[in-house]
C-alpha cells in the first residue's frame, strides 16, 4: 500500500504524542479501576418492585424487606420506583416502614449506610435507615427534630453529632450516606457525595434487633416515622471513601463533583473603619469541673483534706505501717475543731510503735521537683498520754525513697494548727509520690485540715500553681468569668456556690458537694478568685447565683427570692465596696483593703433550661436591686427576655459543636439586630478531642473567633469553656478542654494557641471586609481588625480545608503599608493530629516574615492552617507571642 504524506504524518503525530497517550490510558484505566473498587454490599435495596409487600435484596445475600403499614411505591430517582412512607397516618397504629428481619452489618466494626431521601415535610425526626439495638439503634442515618438537619447519629458520650448544616427542602432528592471508620473512631456524614461533617473518638455500638427502613428505634420501640420517599438503600461491611461515596451518590445525580479548592478574594476596606472592639473581648471562664481548681490551679496538693470526701471511709488516705508498726486510722465526728467548720478528722491509733501513720496519694500523686520548698500544715490533737512526735514527709509511693521531711516533736491534747516546711534537694521531677504523717510511738491523735502547698504564683500563701497561671498569663486576658457556671447553680439549692462560707481563714470554710461529681474544699474561694483576677491584670465578671438549680428546682420571685438578692448585693459590695461598707470592710479583715474593679455581674447561669418560666420574674428582681445600687454596672442576662421593662445590657450565649458545625455557623452574629443586646459569647467550642482539642477543633474555633471579633459591635465578650482538664484517668468529666495537665506538667492545646494568636494580636477597630470563595471546597475565613495607635493591620485567615487556599487580597485606602511583615502560622499535617503531656509543643505557632505586602497581594494559605498577617505601617515593634509553658517558678 503507498503511503500518503499526510499518513506519514498522523503516524509521527502519534509516535511523537505516544507518552500523552500512555498517560491517558493509564488515567482511564485507573478511573475504571477505582469505580471497581466498590466493594459488594452487603444489602442492597433498589425498591424498583413497584408491587407487592417485598422489597429484594440485589446484593445476592438474601436481606429482604417486608413493608408496613401504608408504606408503598411512588416514583423513583435511581430506578423506576422507590419506597413511600406517609408518615403515621390514621388507621396504621404501628406507623410505615419496611424491615429487615435481624441486623445487616456488624455494628461494632467498620461500616457505611447510604439511601436517596426526598421528603415530604421536614416536622419532627425522621429516621430512614437504621439497626435496632438493646434500647436504640446502634445508628441512625436520619432528620433530627431539634436541629431540623440530616445527621448520622450514633449513641454517644457527648451531645455532638455530624449533620448536615442545613434544613433540607421539601420535594428535593437528597443522597445521604453515614460511614463509621472503627480504626480511626469516626463517625462522618456525607450528603449529596460531599463530606459534611465528622467526629472522632466515636466508640463502636453493638446492634441486636432488625434492620428497619423509615423508622428507627427508641426506648424498645419503633420511632421517628418518616413522611418521605427512600430509593437505592446501600449497606456495606466497610468504611467507604469519599471518592466512594461519590461514585454512589452520582449514580442518582451525575453532576455531582468532589469538592475542590480555588483561588478566594478578600476586599478590605480601611476608609471606613468599623465598630470598635471591646478592649475586654477576649476573656477566661473558670467553673470547677475536671479538677479545674481543687486538682487543678488551687495549689493545694492533698486531696480530702478535712475527711468529708465520703461519709464512711477516708478516701485518698491509707493507713502506713512499718518496721513492725501496728494500727489503724479511721473517720471520727465526735472531735470537732471548736469555733471552725472543721466537724470530720482522721483518728490514728497506734497500739505498735516503730511507724504507724496515713499517706495522702494527692491528686494523682505529688509534685516533687528538685531544691524546693513545700509548706505543711495541719491540725492535730493527741489523746491523753499521747505526746508525739510527728513526722511528716513527701515520700515514693512505696516508702521506700524519702524526698522532704520534718517533725513535729510534742502536740498536745487541745486542737492546735501546726506548720512545717519541707524542703528537697537534688531530685529528678516525679510524682508517683505521697505525703505522710507518723508517728514511732503508741498512742492515739487525730489529724484534720492536712495541707500541703508548693511555691504559688506571687507566692500568695493560700495561692494558685505557677505553670498553670503563666499560661492564662499568656493569653493576655481581660476578664474572669466566675466563679463558674454549674458550679454556680448547684445540683440542688444548698449546693450552690454560697460565696459567703468561702471567705476568712480555710478552716472557716465548710466545703461543698460539687456539681460534677466530687466535693469543693473551697480553699479557691471569692477573695482568691479576686486575687487570681488581680494577679493577672484582669477584671472580674462576676456571676451572682439567681434562684435556679441544676436538678430543676427554683425560687419563686418576691419575697422567696429576696434574700438571695440581698446575698447578691452583699457580694458585690464584698468586691466594690470601701472599707467604709459592711462588706467591704469584710474583704479588708479577710487582708485586701483595696476594691476591685466590676463592670460587668450576670445574674444566674443558662436559665434556658428553666422550664418552670421563672426567670423574666428573678431577673428582673436582681436587675431593679443591682441597677438601683449599682446604676453603672452592666448586667448580663443567661436567657432572653420577654419583660420589656427589663432589657439585660448583655445576653449571655452558649455553643458546644462539632468543628465543622462552628465553621459553618461562623456568621452566627452578621445578622443580628443592632439594636438588640449585645452578646456575650460565655461558653463555647469545638467539640473534638480527649482531653484537649486536636487540630481540627482549633480549625474550627479560629473559625468561629472571627466571625466574633468581625461583629464586635454586638459581641463584647468571649470564653471558651471548659478551660483546665487533669488529664489523669477519672479526673475529667468533659471531653473537650482548653488546657490539659497532670500533677507535674501542663501543656496548651492546638486551641489554646487559637486564642493566644487572636488575643495577642488584635486591634481596636475591625475594618470591614468581603471574602469571596469560588471552589465547593474552600473552608476559608477571615477577619480583620487594626490598630489606631501604630496603623498596624491583623489579618487572621483559617483555611480549614485540605489544600493551600489562595487568596487574593486588596485593602482600599491603607497608605504606607510595609512590603515585609510577619505571618504567624499554626498548622499540622493532619487535622487529628494534637498536644499531649508526652508533646506539648507538636503543634504550636510559628513566626516567619511575610514578603510582597501592601495595598493589594496574593497569599497562599496552608492546608489546616490558622494565620494572623500583620501588616505594618512604617516602622513598628512587634512583641512574640509567650506561650507561658514554663512550669517553673
Amino acid at each position: 500500500m503507498k503511503l500518503t504524506s499526510s499518513f506519514v504524518h498522523e503516524v509521527k503525530r502519534i509516535q511523537v504524542c505516544k507518552p500523552f497517550f500512555l498517560a491517558l490510558a493509564v488515567c482511564l484505566t485507573t478511573a475504571t479501576a477505582l469505580r471497581a473498587q466498590l466493594p459488594n454490599p452487603a444489602a442492597y435495596l433498589t425498591f424498583d418492585e413497584g408491587t407487592g409487600t417485598v422489597a429484594h435484596d440485589s446484593s445476592g445475600n438474601n436481606k429482604n424487606a417486608t413493608l408496613f403499614g401504608a408504606a408503598g411505591w411512588t416514583t423513583g430517582l435511581v430506578g423506576p420506583f422507590a419506597l413511600s412512607l406517609p408518615g403515621f397516618p390514621i388507621g396504621f397504629p404501628p406507623g410505615s416502614y419496611a424491615e429487615i428481619p435481624g441486623d445487616v452489618l456488624d455494628t461494632t466494626k467498620s461500616y457505611t449506610v447510604a439511601a436517596w431521601v426526598k421528603l415530604s415535610n421536614v416536622n419532627g425526626y425522621q429516621t430512614f435507615v437504621s439497626e435496632d439495638g438493646d434500647f436504640q439503634s446502634a445508628f441512625f442515618l436520619q432528620l433530627r427534630g431539634d436541629s431540623h438537619q440530616f445527621s448520622f447519629t450514633i449513641l454517644y458520650d457527648f451531645f455532638t453529632l455530624p449533620e448536615s448544616g442545613f434544613t433540607p427542602v421539601v420535594g428535593v432528592w437528597y443522597h445521604l450516606a453515614g460511614v463509621y471508620d472503627s480504626i480511626a473512631q469516626t463517625a462522618s456524614l456525607y450528603v449529596n457525595g460531599a463530606l459534611a461533617d465528622r467526629i472522632f473518638n466515636v466508640g463502636p455500638r453493638a446492634a441486636s434487633g432488625n434492620t428497619g427502613i423509615g423508622r428507627g428505634w427508641f426506648n424498645n420501640s419503633r420511632v421517628d416515622f418518616n413522611n418521605a420517599a427512600i430509593d437505592d438503600v446501600r449497606f456495606y461491611a466497610s468504611a467507604l471513601s469519599a471518592s466512594q461515596i461519590l461514585q454512589i451518590a452520582q449514580i442518582g445525580n451525575p453532576s455531582l463533583t468532589a469538592p475542590t479548592v480555588k483561588p478566594a478574594a478578600l476586599q478590605i476596606d480601611a476608609t471606613h473603619p468599623g465598630p470598635q472592639v471591646n478592649p475586654m473581648f477576649y476573656g477566661l471562664m473558670i467553673e470547677e469541673i475536671n479538677h479545674s481548681l481543687d486538682g487543678g490551679l488551687y495549689g493545694e496538693l492533698i486531696q480530702n483534706r478535712v475527711f468529708k470526701d465520703d461519709s464512711t471511709t477516708p478516701v485518698h488516705w491509707s493507713l502506713v505501717q512499718t518496721n513492725g508498726g501496728i494500727g489503724s486510722i479511721a473517720l471520727d465526728t465526735t472531735q470537732p475543731v471548736s469555733g471552725t467548720a472543721l466537724t470530720t478528722s482522721l483518728k490514728v491509733n497506734v497500739s505498735q510503735g516503730q511507724r504507724v501513720g496515713a499517706a495522702n496519694d494527692g491528686y494523682w500523686g505529688i509534685p516533687v521537683k528538685p531544691f524546693t520548698t513545700y509548706r505543711a500544715s495541719f491540725w492535730a490533737k493527741a489523746d491523753t498520754g499521747f505526746t508525739g512526735p510527728l513526722r511528716l514527709d513527701i515520700e515514693s509511693s512505696d516508702g521506700t525513697k524519702v524526698y522532704a521531711d520534718a517533725q513535729v516533736p510534742q502536740i498536745t491534747t487541745n486542737w492546735t494548727k501546726y506548720t512545717v516546711l519541707l524542703t528537697t534537694c537534688w531530685v529528678a521531677p516525679i510524682e508517683t509520690t505521697q505525703f505522710v504523717v507518723s508517728t514511732g510511738s503508741p498512742g492515739t491523735f487525730w489529724l484534720t485540715q492536712v495541707s500541703v502547698f508548693p511555691p504559688t504564683y506571687h507566692d500568695r500563701s493560700n495561692g494558685n500553681r505557677i505553670g498553670l497561671m503563666r499560661k492564662m498569663a499568656a493569653l493576655k486576658p481581660s476578664f474572669l468569668r466566675m466563679p463558674g457556671g454549674n458550679y454556680l447553680e448547684g445540683n440542688t439549692i444548698p449546693e450552690r456556690f454560697q460565696w459567703k462560707q468561702t471567705i476568712g481563714p480555710i478552716e472557716q470554710r465548710p466545703g461543698h458537694q460539687g456539681t460534677w461529681g466530687y466535693r469543693s474544699d473551697d480553699g479557691l474561694g471569692l477573695l482568691e478568685f479576686l486575687e487570681w483576677c488581680e494577679d493577672l491584670h484582669m477584671q472580674p465578671l462576676l456571676a451572682v447565683w439567681a434562684g435556679y438549680a441544676l436538678n430543676g428546682t427554683h425560687v419563686n420571685p418576691g419575697a422567696d427570692l429576696a434574700p438571695y438578692v440581698q446575698d447578691a448585693l452583699d457580694e458585690i459590695q464584698y468586691v466594690t465596696g470601701g472599707t467604709n461598707t459592711t462588706w467591704g470592710a469584710q474583704r479588708a479583715a479577710d487582708g485586701h483593703p483595696a476594691p476591685f474593679p466590676l463592670q460587668y455581674v450576670e445574674i444566674g447561669n443558662e436559665d434556658f433550661f428553666d422550664g418552670s418560666g421563672s426567670y423574666d420574674g428573678r431577673f428582673a428582681q436582681f436587675y431593679d436591686a443591682i441597677k438601683a445600687a449599682y446604676p453603672n454596672l452592666k448586667v448580663i442576662a443567661t436567657d432572653r427576655i420577654a419583660n420589656p421593662l427589663r432589657t439585660p445590657d448583655l445576653i449571655d450565649d452558649h455553643f458546644y459543636n462539632t468543628p465543622r458545625a462552628m465553621e459553618r455557623t461562623s456568621n452566627q452574629y452578621d445578622n443580628y439586630s443592632r439594636t438588640a443586646p449585645k452578646i456575650f459569647v460565655g461558653e463555647w467550642a469545638s467539640q473534638e478531642g480527649r482531653p484537649t482539642p486536636d487540630l481540627n477543633a482549633a480549625l474550627g474555633d479560629a473559625a468561629w473567633l472571627t466571625g466574633l471579633e468581625r461583629n464586635s459591635d454586638v459581641v463584647l465578650l468571649e470564653a471558651y469553656a471548659p478551660m483546665l482538664v487533669n488529664v489523669n484517668p477519672g479526673a475529667s468529666q468533659w471531653p473537650t478542654n482548653l488546657i490539659g495537665y497532670d500533677a507535674l506538667h501542663s501543656y496548651g492545646s492546638p486551641s489554646y494557641y487559637v486564642q493566644e494568636m487572636f488575643s495577642r494580636h488584635h486591634g481596636d477597630v475591625v475594618l470591614p471586609m468581603t471574602l469571596t470563595t469560588t471552589g465547593n471546597g474552600s473552608q476559608v475565613y477571615a477577619s480583620v481588625t487594626r490598630d489606631s495607635g501604630t496603623g498596624a493591620i491583623y489579618l487572621k485567615v483559617v483555611n480549614a480545608a485540605g489544600e493551600v487556599q489562595p487568596v487574593s487580597i486588596t485593602i482600599k485606602g491603607a497608605g504606607g503599608l510595609e512590603s515585609t511583615g510577619e505571618a504567624l502560622v499554626l498548622t499540622s499535617g493532619s487535622p487529628q493530629d494534637t498536644n499531649t503531656l508526652s508533646d506539648p509543643r507538636n503543634i504550636v505557632p510559628e513566626t516567619t516574615t511575610a514578603h510582597n505586602l501592601g495595598q493589594s497581594f496574593d497569599y497562599r494559605f496552608k492546608p489546616y492552617s490558622v494565620t494572623v498577617l500583620q501588616i505594618n505601617v512604617g516602622h513598628e515593634h512587634h512583641e512574640p507571642p509567650g506561650d507561658g509553658d514554663d512550669e517553673r517558678d
